[in-house]
């Protein structure tokens, strides 16, 4: 059964700037095309604050934007999850577990305004696809067809272990069965699963480690939005660790940052400059290496939302997300005990800008 489904949202900071076609890109369904945004943008179905434009809209600040689509599937939260024959690249796995490594720009879980495309729908299309194969080694056959096969009782969120961004690249840990989603939430919970990101920011970082303690919790204001709030925020800490830094060097000579390398990838402005660094997270807190990065005045690059430069700026350079990929995972496997260290390199568009020299990180 399919119905209309009216989307309303307001233009947040990290918003403004963006065409009003790609922006309704990242609020709505992946099952809808840009071609197809824009042609109901052209049909009358979008406006903004309650007037027609055109798709090349650039969006302001405080703009309320309504989207309104015919042949949307109603998705309720009880609904089971489909299986999606989309790409999906295995960096591990065995009876108990998957290490998958996420493209930039899926959605993790089935969300409103993301019911399909997502991480979760690759995850059982795959899951189905490795118990096919094994039945046909055995000589057996199996009765589900592929384009309906879903799950009635699935693994909690199909037994992904924890999340990433949209627009954050990286390793996730996917259980195959309760038992070993429950052992992988108690090794979380506890701390025990180390998580390391590469990340690109602004600016050079004057130190060479640092630890950021600073409380999040959502804006006041803009409830999509986290923020650094010392009163009613949440523990968060993370620390970084700089690798290199690009770019023009900033401040007075022998200001002590060290060596500066030459980015492979031009800039609009010759005193554009940034630091590639590797966090690590004490705490999982929404968005937290985004927000704090932007706290600590050195936003990551690419990132529109918690940093200074408008989305146009970005994309100029052809980045089109935030730089920042889940490039480790170290945990106990939590069936035969024994320690486990994965790792994933940095997709293309972090790779171009640190160019193609290995990166150096610590065990």
């Amino acid at each position: 059964m399919t119905m209309a489904r009216t989307y309303e949202f307001v233009v947040g900071p990290g918003e403004a700037g963006y065409r009003l076609d790609r922006c309704l890109a990242r609020h709505l369904p992946a099952s809808l095309s840009r071609a197809m945004i824009q042609r109901g943008i052209q049909g009358g179905l979008v406006s903004v604050d309650d007037h027609a434009v055109k798709a090349h809209h650039k969006l302001r600040r405080g703009e309320r934007i309504s989207a309104r689509f015919n042949h949307l599937p109603a998705a309720p939260r009880d609904a089971a999850m489909a299986a999606q024959e989309i790409p999906l690249e295995v960096v591990y796995g065995d009876d108990a577990l998957l290490v998958v490594n996420k493209p930039p720009g899926m959605v993790t879980h089935p969300a409103p305004g993301h019911w399909e495309g997502t991480l979760v729908n690759a995850i059982l299309w795959h899951l189905h696809a490795a118990q096919g194969s094994r039945l046909k080694a055995q000589g057996k056959s199996s009765s589900l067809q592929p384009s309906a096969f879903s799950l009635e009782r699935p693994v909690e969120r199909a037994g992904i272990v924890h999340r990433l961004d949209k627009d954050t690249s990286g390793l996730l840990i996917v259980a195959k069965t309760p038992q070993v989603h429950t052992a992988l939430s108690r090794q979380l919970k506890a701390r025990l699963i180390r998580r390391r990101y590469l990340a690109l920011v602004e600016g050079h970082l004057p130190i060479e480690r640092g630890t950021i303690n600073a409380p999040i919790g959502r804006h006041q204001t803009h409830r999509k939005v986290m923020t650094v709030r010392h009163l009613g925020g949440r523990s968060a800490v993370t620390h970084y660790r700089v690798l290199k830094r690009f770019g023009k060097t900033l401040g007075a000579r022998g200001s002590g940052l060290g060596a500066v390398a030459h980015s492979p990838v031009p800039t609009a402005q010759n005193d554009f400059s940034c630091t590639l660094i590797e966090v690590s997270l004490e705490t999982g807190r929404t968005h937290q290496i985004r927000v704090h990065m932007a706290h600590l005045g050195h936003p990551i690059v690419g990132d529109p939302t918690y940093g200074r430069r408008p989305a146009g700026f970005w994309q100029s350079l052809g980045v089109n997300r935030q730089l920042l990929h889940a490039h480790r995972l170290s945990f106990q496997h939590p069936v035969s005990g024994r320690p486990l260290t994965i790792s994933a390199p940095a997709p293309e568009d972090l790779a171009r800008w640190v160019g193609e020299e290995r990166v150096t990180t610590e065990v």
